[in-house]
């Protein structure tokens, strides 16, 4: 079972929060809650429920044109619920913004090793009968597939 899921992506104007280019923390927990759907996808089949995060830090601050990558790994899996650690992790910036004054335009520094900005825990659930089991290529087959023992509303277990 895969149990790491990655999402990157180059930071736009359409994801800034103000004229200085920086990435609200919101924006950023829309690409993780992105990344922690995928890793559920594969692990049930399911895109879950998620409960909520736990134990956030935010470490460095991302900017327009920052290339960023982020990493849910899931760490324990119980009846229903799903643990993931989720990271941010910054790859490289755009020149100007490490003081380099003579770039140019797109110029990109990359760093030798990836820089953390965020990192937390979330706890997802996949109620029992919506559990599909594992989906190696990321692909439901038939997500409208009806389910013979899909419980009345009553029945439902979480």
């Amino acid at each position: 079972m895969r149990k790491v899921s990655y999402l990157s992506y180059n930071m736009t104007t359409a994801d800034a929060a103000n004229p200085d280019g920086l990435i609200s923390i919101g924006r950023q927990f829309d690409f993780i809650g992105d990344v922690e759907t995928e890793e559920m996808i594969l692990c049930d089949g399911d895109e879950s429920l998620c409960l909520g995060y736990h134990d956030v830090k935010c470490f460095k601050d991302v900017y327009v044109g920052d290339m960023i990558d982020y990493k849910a790994t899931l760490v324990n899996i119980g009846n229903s619920s799903r643990d993931c650690k989720i990271e941010v992790y910054k790859l490289a910036t755009p020149a100007f913004r490490e003081g380099k004054s003579d770039c140019k335009k797109g110029e990109m520094i990359w760093f030798d090793e990836p820089v953390l900005c965020t990192e937390g825990f979330v706890r997802l659930v996949v109620k029992k009968h919506l559990q599909r089991g594992e989906q190696p290529e990321g692909l439901v087959t038939d997500p409208w597939f009806p389910l013979d023992d899909f419980p009345e509303e009553d029945e439902v277990e979480i």
